[in-house]
């Protein structure tokens, strides 16, 4: 994984979560809305939107002006807006970005049908919030096109304001991946999900987009891949807040991770080794699967959990399919249907809910006739133990609790003890509780796992650091010499160690 820090904004205050019973919006009426499926389940009404639940995912229908999206944003969500500031708060894990994203589209030649397929994940550091607090939002705002858009429950741009995954009534889909380019800085990227809105909800076509992405200012790098079923076409745009390229599909295929490709914003000093390889697995997936590509072939693609290094599956998977994956979506904008995981991360080894926006808008909830996708059914019981208890020691240690956090990364290296990953962060939590000694032995033995994984230079980094505390100045040069030999171009990381080893 990609442990690149790039700081995002991030408001965790909000006024006014609770509704009182003298509010407009109150007392919530409770009714049953027409379902295709028989079980619709109950709606609970707010003005002119309305939350109905479906299969584990929260969907919330806002409706109106500004104000009153706004309003029943707050009213429908209310507990679960309390909730997300108050884990917010406590939360370890959710100001630095530790993950990426990935995107794809497929169509003509390259699908079954020659409709087009458009996979998104959507990759954080924010396990026990984003995967708890995942919404699906129905939007219709006034005088302008209706849409749905993923995300959370958070404050601003953690919620239906910010889009970052989303399709409009008009067959459009898009999908966020955050950038780095030279001067450019990833504080404006509350803003770029801004912009993205006014993108869904003012354009039926590519170049629709484009042109309004052209005329706004950006303020952050990005890549955002866009798609319209109905042409069928794709397109990736590569921005920063000075220039902004489009890369169109070759043969019906065209997709992006969170680095520039293009020669005219391409530049060699981005040395960001996740990236990449997602990338590069993403073509590969795409030549393997060429011409075979339908729902069921794209969710196997966000699934995939090819270790790059060691050339084989693993059940934590590596670049596309992977612990921080805490959104996953198909999207098929020819009918306008769209398949939305549930459940905790790793998102896309979860089941996929069917949704048809059109119904959705019509006000009828939707069932496909093979919906919902089960979970990965190519782990064993055995390996999705593994991956809840790697996960819950997650949950644990974003939450402050190391011992259990200890106990849970304990069990996940009892299970897979060649993984790096999972005795780097034991070793994390055993140095919070100053259990150095411990936190060595986990970190020495997570060395003689995957001799090429990224987590090695991160290693030797928290081992320098130890050393360091210590007074064993031998065993903390040799550890931060390791860290600049093996060089994955983390700025932070290198230049500490460059630091001790100056001292």
């Amino acid at each position: 994984m990609n442990f690149r820090g790039i700081s995002i904004a991030l408001v965790i205050s909000i006024a006014g979560c609770g509704v009182p019973a003298s509010h407009p919006l109150a007392p919530t009426p409770t009714t049953v809305l027409p379902s295709s499926s028989g079980d619709p389940g109950r709606a609970v009404l707010a003005g002119k939107g309305y939350r109905q639940d479906k299969q584990g995912l929260v969907v919330v229908h806002l409706r109106g002006t500004e104000a009153e999206l706004e309003e029943q944003y707050r009213f429908l969500l209310a507990d679960e807006i309390a909730a997300f500031d108050a884990g917010v708060r406590r939360h370890r894990g959710m100001q630095p970005y530790l993950g990426g994203c990935s995107n794809i589209a497929v169509f003509g030649p390259a699908s079954a049908d020659g409709s087009l397929w458009h996979g998104r994940n959507f990759d954080f550091s924010g396990h026990g919030l984003l995967d708890r607090y995942r919404v699906v939002y129905i939007v219709e705002p006034d005088a302008k096109i209706p849409y749905v858009t993923l995300s959370w429950t958070g404050p601003i741009p953690w919620n239906y304001r910010g889009v970052h995954t989303a399709m409009n009534s008009s067959g459009l889909t898009l999908g966020y991946m955050i950038s780095q380019a030279p001067g450019e800085s990833n504080r404006g990227t509350p803003a770029l999900w801004g912009l993205f809105r006014e993108v869904i909800e003012g354009a039926t076509t590519i170049d629709e987009a484009v042109a309004i992405l052209e005329a706004s200012p950006r303020g952050a790098a990005a890549n955002l891949l866009l798609a319209d079923g109905k042409t069928p076409d794709a397109v990736v745009v590569e921005m920063t807040s000075k220039a902004l390229v489009v890369r169109p599909a070759k043969q019906g295929v065209v997709y992006s991770t969170n680095h520039f490709v293009s020669p005219e914003l391409f530049y060699a000093a981005n040395r960001d080794p996740d990236s990449i390889a997602r990338f590069e697995r993403l073509g590969a997936l795409a030549e393997d699967g060429y011409g075979a590509f339908d729902l069921a072939h794209t969710v196997s693609a966000l699934r995939d959990r090819y270790d790059v290094h060691l050339q084989q599956e693993t059940p934590e998977g590596d670049v596309i399919g992977n612990p921080l994956n805490m959104l996953s979506v198909v999207f098929h904008p020819a009918d306008l249907t769209f398949w939305v995981a549930e459940g905790s991360a790793p998102s896309s080894y979860r089941q996929f809910v069917s949704f048809n926006l059109q119904a959705e808008l019509d006000g009828t909830q939707w069932e496909a006739e093979f919906s919902p996708v089960r979970p990965d059914a190519t782990l064993d019981a055995g390996q999705w133990e593994e991956i809840e208890a790697y996960q819950s020691g997650r949950r644990a240690y974003d939450q402050g609790d190391y011992a259990s956090a200890v106990e849970y990364f304990s069990r996940a290296v009892e299970l897979n003890p060649d993984s790096p990953r999972y005795g780097y962060r034991l070793a994390g939590a055993l140095m919070n509780l100053k259990r150095y000694d411990e936190a060595i032995a986990a970190l020495q033995g997570a060395l003689t796992g995957d001799s090429e994984s990224v987590y090695r230079t991160f290693i030797y980094h928290r081992l320098g650091l130890i050393y360091e505390g210590m007074g064993d100045r031998e065993q903390m040069r040799e550890a931060f010499e390791q860290v600049l030999a093996i060089d994955v171009g983390d700025e932070a990381i290198e230049s500490y160690a460059r630091q001790a080893l100056s001292r």
